[in-house]
């Protein structure tokens, strides 16, 4: 039998897909942003082929794994989600940032784009991954530059992972004072309601959703439980662990079809 125990303090939801068709997506919410992988390892098994991700992140958390680090990676049994549980908790990095390299790494994910306020260089990068497929690595300083350069890839799934310390300008990682700073209302309203354009190409294609609280980077829990709700208002009917919760009337009534006949080749074609 297999077991499917998530990492410590983990909530999982199941939603109808947002654009309405025929097939249930799940929801991760965690403190913990390396708990993603055990979210992107149990969601590739039902998938043909790993999809992209697109992660909003105040860091990078782009760490490569090393030598010791990629033989235990193809150690793993990929399909024993609690083998997979107890490696997210106990075996990546304590500083959540090999998470995403390690995923790509096993080939959890395919191709990988970032948008990010750590300026560790934005030049694209690769991965080389077990079986030797190449990863590619994009890295955005704004959201607008990333739609303007994933609306042109013929991407048919994708991963939508979030960590809440995005919505700070200052933390304590940019300065050594523990001084937090966030981002206005109105620019979140632009980037993340149903409105935003990207949103629309990200829900039109998404295929799961984590969201890291990171308490620690965003000034505490009160902090990430703010923003957390914000997102929840702008998606959801009800919070995120409730039975009820679901897409709001917003999302669901949105014209999905027009994105259907935009995306040729896409395999989602009986919106209705």
């Amino acid at each position: 039998m297999n077991i499917t125990h998530p990492p410590p303090n983990v909530v999982e939801q199941i939603l109808d897909h947002p654009t309405g068709i025929d097939k249930v997506i799940e929801l991760g919410l965690f403190n913990e942003h390396r708990f993603s992988f055990y979210f992107w390892a149990k969601w590739n098994i039902k998938l043909e082929k790993a999809p992209n991700l697109i992660t909003f992140d105040w860091h990078q958390d782009l760490a490569y794994p090393e030598d010791k680090e990629k033989a235990e990676l193809a150690k793993i049994e990929l399909t024993k989600l609690e083998e997979v549980s107890f490696y997210s908790w106990n075996h990546l990095n304590l500083l959540n940032d090999n998470h995403i390299l390690s995923a790509a790494y096993l080939d959890l994910i395919n191709d990988i784009w970032v948008v990010c306020k750590q300026d560790n260089g934005f030049e694209e990068r690769e991965l080389i991954d077990f079986k030797g497929k190449k990863h590619k690595i994009m890295l955005f300083k704004t959201e607008k530059e990333l739609y303007k350069s994933i609306n042109e890839e013929e991407i048919n799934s994708l991963f939508f992972d979030i960590d809440i310390d995005f919505f700070t300008v200052e933390n304590s990682t940019s300065n050594d004072k523990d001084f937090y700073s966030y981002i206005k209302a109105g620019k979140m309203n632009k980037t993340f309601s149903i409105e935003s354009d990207l949103i629309k190409w990200i829900f039109y294609r998404v295929e799961g959703i984590t969201i890291a609280l990171e308490p620690e980077h965003t000034g505490g829990i009160d902090k990430s439980i703010e923003f957390l709700r914000k997102l929840e208002d702008f998606w959801f009917s009800n919070s995120i662990g409730n039975n009820k919760c679901n897409w709001s009337k917003t999302v669901k009534q949105h014209n999905w079809r027009k994105h259907n006949e935009k995306a040729n080749n896409h395999n989602f074609h009986n919106i209705k």
